[in-house]
């Protein structure tokens, strides 16, 4: 498509009301928010720049989840208007078809979905990791654990195997109290508890404890003093990486914790919805796009609130089917990928009807 003066003046007027919708949005959020957060600010006599190190890295969960809405905003806005001053009648009547005119708007809001598929991998999951850990060392005062010591280690690890532990010490390399289960298939097939593990040379030596087999109907349990297991993939430099939670997970991160769920046995449809998840919601923008030239573009057109209203109701919707299908895809009453998209799947079949329809 070869660039027109009219798709600068779409563009222009698209990315206007964009940029301010994107602020709009992001200083309404971090209003509420302060609202929100004011009473846990005062009481803990939080300092200024603390506060504000908070909101700034807060600003990429604000943009990842604001965007859709700020591009279905842009499009109803910059359609309606031309709509209003009939320079869209002008445009179809000189042999323009409306999605002609509205190519600019559509490859635009592709090209800002799949940049956020990137951003949000990239630099929503980091930027969240020390927002949480500023309010939680910085500004609510708790006290940073020892990098060097774990409490209540819980480690998934190949081949089945789970580890469970009160303490560990990355100094000593020493599990403490330490409860090593190994799954095939979901099913319990050996369980090892000691007082103390550590890793001497290149295997796991665990102390003082009961190793445990199980089959279909009994039960074999041997004491043992010292005891050797030799094949264990994790090594102590496994149990000393920093956990990260489930929602903060970039792409790779899930994948490989995915890879691990798979290979140990478990059920990862939950965690399949959450990946796909990942790049089903950037997506949302340049479907709420399709929306929008659709309605704007209609023989009614909107008005500013109306236009501002139909924003709101469509986002709500929106968000609604897609909590939906992925509390489905958990539940496993869906199978993940349609869980993941399902709010995509309905909003892209009615916005290509309705574009098509107003297209006539």
């Amino acid at each position: 498509m070869i660039p027109r003066t009219h798709d600068r003046y779409v563009l222009k007027k698209f990315l206007r009301v964009f940029f301010i919708s994107l602020l709009s949005f992001s200083v309404i959020y971090i209003v509420v928010d302060i609202f929100e957060e004011i009473d846990n600010f005062i009481d803990h006599d939080a300092k200024l720049h603390y506060i504000l190190l908070f909101y700034f890295y807060s600003i990429p969960f604000i943009l990842s989840y604001i965007t859709p809405v700020s591009l279905l905003l842009a499009a109803v806005f910059s359609m309606g208007i031309m709509g209003r001053r009939n320079e869209l009648t002008a445009f179809i009547s000189s042999g323009i078809s409306l999605i002609r005119v509205a190519a600019p708007i559509l490859i635009t809001a592709l090209l800002v979905s799949v940049a956020s598929v990137f951003f949000n991998d990239a630099v929503v999951t980091k930027a969240n990791k020390e927002m949480k850990n500023i309010k939680q060392f910085e500004i609510e005062g708790r006290k940073r654990s020892d990098p060097y010591l774990k409490e209540n280690l819980y480690y998934l690890g190949e081949g089945g195997f789970v580890y469970l532990a009160r303490r560990y010490n990355h100094r000593t390399k020493t599990l403490y109290d330490a409860v090593v289960q190994q799954f095939n298939e979901n099913t319990l097939v050996r369980r090892i508890d000691a007082k103390r593990c550590f890793w001497r040379i290149d295997q796991w030596i665990f102390y003082q404890g009961f190793d445990r087999s199980f089959d279909s109907n009994n039960e074999y349990v041997k004491a043992f003093e010292e005891l050797s297991i030799r094949g264990l993939a994790e090594k102590p430099e496994d149990f000393a990486k920093e956990a990260v939670d489930e929602e903060n997970m970039n792409f790779g991160e899930l994948k490989e914790y995915i890879r691990k769920i798979r290979r140990s046995g478990g059920d990862i449809g939950k965690y399949l919805v959450d990946l796909y998840f990942k790049l089903s919601f950037p997506f949302a923008g340049v479907i709420f796009v399709l929306l929008g030239v659709a309605f704007a573009s209609g023989k009614r057109k909107p008005s500013m609130a109306t236009g501002f209203g139909l924003t709101l109701v469509i986002s709500f919707i929106y968000y609604g089917i897609l909590r939906v299908g992925q509390t489905l895809g958990h539940n496993g009453a869906v199978p993940p990928f349609l869980a993941a998209q399902l709010g995509n799947i309905v909003f892209l079949v009615v916005g290509s009807i309705s574009l098509v329809r107003a297209n006539r």
